[in-house]
């Protein structure tokens, strides 16, 4: 919900010519974007559930990611459709398996 939210915020923020708070909605964007999985591990209750959680993360992360890059790359298919989504993978990864076994989001 709070994605869909400043999705919307973005809209208006650039219809209104708001540079500044359009920026920042954009990193929020992209750090939820490419971040997923960690962020729904952290909204998790349930400790149980943080393998599947993180996974449908990741899962999630990748459209999103793919519609980031269209974004990204002017409205138009480019090179970060296929660049994002490559970092959202290696970013899942490599939270994943840190140096203390699976985390599933450092929680």
């Amino acid at each position: 919900m709070f994605f869909s939210f400043l999705f919307m915020l973005h809209i208006f923020f650039a219809a209104n010519d708001f540079d500044g708070l359009f920026r920042v909605v954009v990193l929020l964007i992209t750090i939820m974007t490419f971040f997923s999985g960690p962020i729904c591990v952290v909204i998790e209750p349930v400790q149980a559930q943080y393998k599947s959680t993180y996974f449908y993360g990741l899962i999630l992360s990748m459209p999103l990611s793919t519609g980031l890059g269209w974004a990204y790359g002017d409205m138009s298919a480019d090179f970060e459709m296929i660049l994002f989504p490559i970092i959202t993978l290696m970013i899942h990864i490599t939270i994943k398996q840190s140096s203390i076994g699976l985390t599933y989001g450092l929680k």
